[in-house]
């Protein structure tokens, strides 16, 4: 922020000069008629009933009002927000007037007239205004009013603490981080943040308060605090009302905390070391010297490389990640020429920071802002060439038997259970796929994830139900930063390894457009003649081929098939999760949970119902995931580097959907059953006990709504279940969606035959997580490639 007035500052203020001095002359000229030249009497009189209303007083207030700003003008820009307020006031009045066909005094101006020249005013004072506030702050993508909304949040929300100075940066600078993420972010949707910070601003209004930027901040502080966690505070208003504005509320705090924990300066005071500042960094690339990505001969093309509007392929595929890139390779090596369409940008992993703002922007897009329809489920996405392979934790786990069992015996689908067992052999070759010590050491496993495992052991776990986990990652040094993307070559996703292996391969055999979405596929009778792509830019291209596979994800296939219109009926159905949510606990020594694999180990026990994971992420991340609010909320940050994480996943029930609809185009409806909520509370609390009872831990805390911490074992058995009575309670999200266009040996009941083939077309397949019958219950990524390992001579054959 500039500390003396920048120039748009000085034009504002020479403006208001200039309006203060033509009020003076109107009142001097009204309060002594005979001052007045002749030539001026006309403008005289219109001016006083322009800016006074043929009211005197009026006419001094807004004397006041200008003097006091320009003396001013940063400290008193709220004066300048009224003016303009009133001057919208006026154009309304004189148009309403104008409509209802009253009839000025004599002499005065027409109300037409009036309210233009009230509108041009209004324009001009805006402007400058805007110009103004815009190079006082340095503001790239929020509105004044906008950033002073998100400021006023920082002061507040951050710390739970109206004293600013407790914190480590001011809230201007917390904002103006923000401003510049969101200046950077490619999401589409983000036009959303800003609609709640606007939302944010005025909704005091409608209890009579002070817009929220100009309450005092002890107001401010405890309006939010009552709005957001005292249900008794909207007495009997509907649900509907309760959960926008606590959403607009929680989805404001985390902006701030975007802004705070995401910056440098900050994470001193947290306990926190970014890998390239941890001691031994030079030891670990010693250890693991050998960058295996392939990702910088990757041939990729965008926009400015297509000319005309039409092109024709051979295999065109919506998508570029686990699915689509598996599917590629092994239809260019049985003789087929593929095009792979993605929406995401290609994003060279020798360019990726460690700025964790920077790189959800640039690999998630909108997949970071999907949220299900009443806004408390959340599920993540990658959005760049590679998909969600480039942001996971490439976590390894077979198919269940159980679930095989499920598929082929209890549901009938016709899958070769042998041909799919030796496609899963393929796919854990091909991928890499290792344990400690190829994966990683054990020393560089997350160290939260060592203390749960040994508690584990200490409570008569072992092989196999317990151990580190497999996944297609060679040589990790434990930065801590797979989520974000790998810069150091060492975990094997699509973008670092098939993607590329495949172009050298079969040189001219695999294309891929990025910064295209797959928008809709058309039809002529029973097959498929074009996809339909769209450029960021709006400009389309035509995508002619003989087959079309549909590999964008379970969500986003769902809604490719939903806008084609195909007459697909059960498409966007039976849409299922690994419901994820996790504990907390908090350690008296120091753990540093952040120094390693982000997801290091696992334990399932008997029950199949759901599976546990420890994970901890860098600050931001963690913070949108670490109990409590306010003060609470700021307190535990602070314990960042004292504490540990587990994760449990559930498999749920087919019972959410999908459709092509709401804010953002993608409604997800989707409220956990009764019996995966109660499986999820279950793993909560044996995750949790394990911790106190042979962890060491000193507390532990869910992520409820309601702040909730445990330092029993007991205390924890007699209170989780009555303080978390059902799904509303309890923060829960996912990133592996299933389902939604689910394989059938019934057309009346699923999308794709045991061929992959979409029912009633000859060559629209479609091939990625969304055809799963069930949900797994464990990381899905193998299951994914092994599906389109085993499809990939089926769909060869069509043409």
């Amino acid at each position: 922020m500039n500390p003396a007035l920048v120039l748009a500052e000085n034009r504002l203020r020479a403006f208001l000069k200039l309006l203060l001095l033509i009020t003076l002359l109107i009142l001097l000229f009204h309060i002594f008629p005979k001052w007045t030249p002749g030539f001026l009497e006309g403008s005289a009189r219109q001016g006083y009933t322009l800016l006074a209303n043929h009211s005197f007083p009026q006419g001094a207030m807004l004397f006041i009002l200008l003097a006091l700003v320009i003396g001013d003008i940063r400290r008193f820009s709220v004066l300048l927000r009224l003016l303009i307020g009133f001057l919208i006031v006026g154009v309304i009045w004189c148009v309403i007037n104008q409509v209802q066909g009253k009839t000025p005094d004599a002499g005065e101006m027409p109300y037409w007239t009036r309210a233009t020249a009230y509108a041009v005013l209004l324009v001009i004072l805006w402007l400058l205004f805007s110009a103004a506030g815009r190079a006082r702050y340095g503001i790239k993508y929020l509105t004044v009013q906008q950033f002073q909304t998100l400021e006023a949040l920082a002061e507040v929300c951050v710390a739970g603490d109206s004293r600013a100075e407790i914190l480590e940066i001011l809230p201007v600078e917390v904002a103006i981080n923000v401003d510049g993420y969101l200046q950077k972010f490619q999401a589409r949707s983000k036009w959303v943040m800003k609609l709640v910070l606007t939302c944010m601003e005025f909704y005091p209004l409608l209890s009579l308060h002070a817009p929220l930027s100009q309450m005092l901040p002890d107001d401010r502080l405890n309006f939010l605090k009552k709005r957001f966690l005292e249900a008794p505070a909207f007495g009997m208003l509907p649900d509907w009302y309760v959960q926008l504005v606590q959403a607009a509320i929680r989805m404001s705090k985390q902006l701030c905390y975007m802004g705070y924990y995401s910056d440098a300066r900050v994470h001193k005071s947290i306990g926190y070391t970014p890998f390239a500042e941890r001691k031994d960094v030079g030891e670990r690339k010693k250890e693991f010297p050998q960058n295996h990505s392939q990702s910088a001969s990757l041939k990729v093309l965008t926009e400015k490389d297509i000319t005309i509007d039409v092109i024709t392929a051979d295999v065109v595929i919506a998508g570029s990640g686990a699915a689509a890139s598996i599917l590629a390779h092994e239809l260019v090596r049985a003789g087929r020429s593929v095009l792979l369409v993605e929406r995401g940008e290609l994003e060279r992993p020798s360019t990726f920071t460690d700025n964790e703002v920077e790189m959800v922007s640039r690999l998630y897009a909108d997949g970071a802002l999907q949220l299900s329809r009443d806004f408390r489920f959340q599920v993540f996405q990658g959005s760049c060439v590679g998909g969600s392979t480039v942001v996971n934790n490439a976590v390894c786990f077979e198919t269940p038997d159980y679930i095989l069992d499920k598929w082929i015996n209890e549901m009938g689908i016709g899958i070769d259970r042998t041909r799919y067992e030796q496609s899963m052999k393929d796919i854990y070759q091909l991928m890499h796929v290792s344990h400690t010590p190829t994966m990683t050491h054990d020393k560089y496993l997350n160290p939260g994830g060592r203390l749960f495992s040994a508690a584990c052991e200490k409570m008569g776990y072992g092989k196999p139900m317990l151990d580190s986990v497999m996944a297609n990652i060679e040589g990790c040094m434990g930065c801590g930063y797979c989520n974000i993307g790998c810069k150091f070559g060492r975990k094997l996703s699509m973008l670092d390894t098939i993607l590329p292996q495949t172009q050298i391969s079969h040189p001219d055999k695999l294309q891929i457009i990025a910064g295209c979405e797959a928008i809709k596929f058309s039809k002529k009778g029973n097959r498929i003649v074009s996809l339909t792509g769209q450029f960021k830019s709006g400009r389309k291209l035509t995508i002619k081929g003989a087959t079309f596979i549909s590999s964008a994800g379970a969500i986003s296939s769902s809604i490719l098939l939903l806008k084609s219109k195909l007459g697909i009926a059960n498409a966007g159905k039976k849409l299922a999760f690994n419901l994820g949510s996790q504990i907390t606990a908090a350690f008296k020594q120091t753990v540093n949970s952040y120094d390693g694999l982000q997801i290091s180990h696992f334990l399932k026990t008997d029950d199949r119902r759901f599976v546990m994971e420890t994970w901890y992420n860098p600050p931001m991340f963690q913070s949108t995931a670490m109990p409590g609010w306010f003060d609470q909320h700021f307190n535990n940050m602070h314990e960042y580097g004292k504490m540990a994480c587990t994760g449990v996943l559930v498999g749920t029930a087919s019972n959410a959907v999908v459709k092509a609809a709401g804010l953002l185009g993608r409604d997800i409806n989707y409220v956990p059953t009764e019996d995966d909520f109660d499986s999820l509370m279950i793993a909560l609390e044996k995750a949790a006990e394990i911790y106190l009872s042979a962890g060491g831990a000193v507390r532990v805390m869910p992520n409820t709504f309601s702040y909730y911490e445990y330092k029993t074992v007991q205390e924890l058995k007699d209170n989780l279940r009555k303080d978390v009575k059902s799904s509303r309670d309890i923060s829960t999200g996912t990133g592996h969606p299933q389902g939604g266009n689910v394989m059938s040996n019934d057309p009346a009941t699923g999308v794709v035959d045991e061929g992959f083939k979409v029912f009633g077309f000859e060559n629209l397949f479609v091939c990625d997580a969304s055809i799963f019958p069930t949900s797994l219950g464990v990381n899905p990524q193998v299951t994914v490639m092994t599906l389109a390992h085993y499809a990939a001579p089926m769909i060869a054959r069509n043409v």
